[in-house]
């Protein structure tokens, strides 16, 4: 009887890896014998025809590629994290103290007559967010004891990260960001054409960039990623038909309401044990769907009890039954919890574009810098000089607008997805605002489904 293997494949490019893994469809071979008879001739003609003539796109999600990409704005990363199936490791504002050398100029912008402006914002918010960076330092020092153990370097660190959390509300969207990208040839392929696709010359240039390197590992793959006429087109159309449906005065958000359950699953109990029954009982959903639609709301609840299990540890997660029911969640937070956020992939997330219209936030501890009337001043000159420059750049204005200020981003999940949202991001290490999102998740779900959220392991303390 054959033994069983298990082994890597290398010492091959990953187009010849993805046409291996493709012929065992069709070969009884090892893999590794089968790679040993492809080179980049056989695996360039092979892809031609069955990738990009046939579309047998499951092809392409066997060849990875990992790119560096340095020194581009907070706007453009988050169009290049607009992606589900990837991995991304960030540059993070909450640790790194930034730099004003380190700043994007939209060349719209730089072209314009209001280039002058802009630099005066950005170097504006710099001066603030050294300031600030300095004075909260100093008072830390001064109020937080170094432990009998530790060093230096440990007491440094412990100190310096919460400031810098908290300082970088002040930074503006324009500053640089590094990221690091994991992807398979098939969201390699369409994140180039989306990023050629979209409105913002540095994003466009950043597809091109991104294509280029690409090549080298992947030239089949990513060869036909061209800019998407059709997504040109209705981004346009429909920015327009927006506009006049609903109007272009953006009203003010109604106060206290940041984080809005839109719409939840009024069936959402019987649904997850239907689908859990289904998968252990044999029976068809039908059958399954009678049987609990007569149970007691009380033997519902005691059959999830059951289902769910006792969650000892943070990596005991619940069965994939859980996403057979949904939450849409219409978040308002400021754009540095955004960031955060938008990093749950598995949620399908509907973007508006940033701007001033939504407010801002304080960052805490203001009091302490002495600085309140002078952040708030200059919150004000912000949004001033902003809706000056978006009336010629309505996309590239958003460069200049500090992270302080609010986003609205419509996020829609599955139960199993909120429980690891909010069990995350509500845990004592995490960013105050981002906290406050998940608890107010917990909440909404709290009050139409308390049989679940009972079972999410939110964490209020402060």
């Amino acid at each position: 009887m054959p033994k069983r293997r298990v082994y890597v494949l290398e010492g091959k490019t990953e187009e010849e890896i993805a046409m291996a893994m493709a012929v065992t469809s069709r070969s009884p071979l090892p893999f590794d014998e089968i790679l040993s008879q492809i080179d980049s001739k056989k695996s360039g003609n092979f892809l031609e025809k069955f990738y990009i003539n046939y579309g047998h796109g499951s092809i392409a999600d066997t060849a990875f590629i990992h790119i560096a990409i340095e020194n581009i704005s907070q706007i453009a990363v988050k169009a290049l994290e607009n992606t589900r199936l990837a991995a991304y490791q960030e540059k993070s504002t909450r640790y790194q103290i930034m730099d004003r050398r380190h700043i994007v100029e939209p060349s719209e912008i730089k072209k314009s007559q209001y280039h002058k402006i802009y630099l005066e914002i950005i170097n504006g918010l710099f001066d603030l967010y050294e300031e600030f960076v300095k004075i909260l330092l100093s008072n830390a020092r001064k109020n937080i004891k170094r432990g009998k153990d530790e060093s230096e370097s440990a007491y440094e660190n412990r100190i310096r990260i919460p400031v810098i959390d908290r300082c970088r509300l002040i930074l503006p969207t324009a500053v640089m960001c590094n990221v690091g990208l994991t992807m398979s040839g098939r969201s390699i392929e369409y994140t180039i054409a989306k990023l050629l696709s979209s409105q913002l010359s540095e994003v466009r240039a950043l597809g091109q960039e991104i294509k280029k390197v690409a090549n080298n590992n992947l030239p089949i793959l990513v060869k036909y990623s061209d800019p998407i006429d059709y997504l040109i087109r209705q981004e346009k159309s429909l920015q327009k038909l927006g506009k006049g449906i609903i109007g272009k005065r953006i009203l003010p958000h109604p106060r206290g309401k940041f984080v809005e359950l839109v719409e939840y699953d009024g069936n959402a109990l019987g649904k997850v044990l239907s689908a859990t029954l289904l998968r252990f009982s044999g029976r068809s959903y039908a059958e399954i769907k009678k049987v609990v639609g007569k149970m007691s709301r009380k033997e519902k609840e005691e059959l999830f009890d059951k289902i769910i299990g006792n969650r000892k540890q943070r990596h005991d997660k619940p069965l994939r039954e859980l996403e057979a029911t949904h939450y849409t969640f219409d978040i308002v937070c400021d754009y540095g919890a955004f960031k955060d956020l938008q990093r749950h992939r598995m949620t399908t997330q509907t973007l508006q574009p940033f701007t001033t219209s939504l407010g801002y936030v304080e960052p805490m501890n203001l009091a302490e810098t002495g600085k309140v009337k002078e952040y708030h001043a200059l919150m004000k000159k912000v949004e001033k000089v902003y809706k000056v420059i978006s009336k010629k750049f309505p996309l590239e204005a958003q460069y200049l607008i500090p992270m302080a200020y609010r986003k609205r981003t419509l996020f829609n999940m599955n139960l199993r997805e909120a429980i690891y949202l909010i069990e995350l991001r509500s845990r004592p290490q995490g960013h105050i605002s981002y906290r406050r999102v998940s608890w107010e998740m917990w909440d909404q779900i709290n009050k139409v489904h308390p049989y679940f959220a009972k079972h999410i392991n939110v964490n209020k303390s402060q």
